[in-house]
């Protein structure tokens, strides 16, 4: 499971995407009951305070304090920190689990066994992700040959996981058709740049390393970028499974 520090917990928060708000008004159709959902790896939760329009309780875990520690309060969300495979909710309490951009680090076998044992029966289990960005042919083709390059070697086994939008994955449940959802920003090109920051590929280069490509990409993003001072259209391949846990 990845970690993270104070510093780098803050700098998520600010430079993560926003999910798609039709996808928790989808979600909240796909259901009986809107009493309880878990936002599992909720991070600084940004999901969690989302799903809390929906949803009486929000209860939202994560591994990370210090991610947890820099949450956004809620009243309706409840925050702790432990591991996604070992919690302390009780047996078929929730009506709906997610996990968004999280999945890949899970060990799955434990995980499944704590979705069976928390998940109400016909409860649902939902996951999303997203996959690289796209900002403009111009940007991306920096993106790809000035970062990209020195990142290859540091991506940990888990991303792939997630490149392959969790095909690899044998989810236990049935699945159920989900629509399609976009998932774009308009970022100026220092937060494109600080999103690329922290990157887990990113993070691990730059403990060995120092952060000297980053600057210089970020120098060339700036020179391609349409209005260097401006924000413009940044989007992201968007996938979501859904899958329903057998009565």
């Amino acid at each position: 499971m990845r970690s993270f520090d104070g510093v780098l917990s803050t700098t998520y928060s600010k430079t993560r995407p926003m999910y798609p708000a039709e996808l928790y008004h989808w979600l909240s159709q796909q259901v009986s009951s809107r009493g309880v959902v878990w936002d599992c790896a909720c991070g600084t939760g940004q999901a969690s305070v989302d799903l809390a329009a929906y949803f009486d309780v929000v209860e939202a875990s994560d591994i990370s304090e210090s991610q947890v520690a820099a949450a956004t309060p809620h009243r309706k969300v409840r925050y702790q920190a432990c591991p996604a495979e070992k919690t302390s909710y009780p047996d078929n309490y929730f009506d709906v689990v997610c996990v968004a951009h999280a999945l890949h680090w899970f060990d799955l076998d434990s995980f499944w066994a704590e979705v069976r044992r928390v998940l109400k029966p016909g409860g649902l289990f939902v996951c999303w992700g997203y996959n690289w960005l796209q900002a403009g042919e111009q940007v991306d083709k920096v993106i790809t040959e000035d970062v990209l390059p020195h990142l290859e070697a540091y991506w940990p086994k888990n991303s792939r996981l997630l490149w392959n939008q969790y095909t690899d994955i044998a989810f236990p449940f049935e699945a159920i058709e989900v629509p399609n959802f976009d998932l774009t920003c308009f970022w100026s090109a220092t937060q494109t740049m600080d999103f690329i920051r922290t990157w887990t590929a990113s993070q691990l280069y730059i403990q060995e390393h120092g952060d000297a490509f980053l600057q210089s990409a970020a120098s060339k993003v700036r020179n391609v970028w349409m209005e260097p001072n401006k924000k413009q259209e940044v989007s992201f391949p968007f996938f979501v499974k859904a899958l329903r846990m057998h009565q």
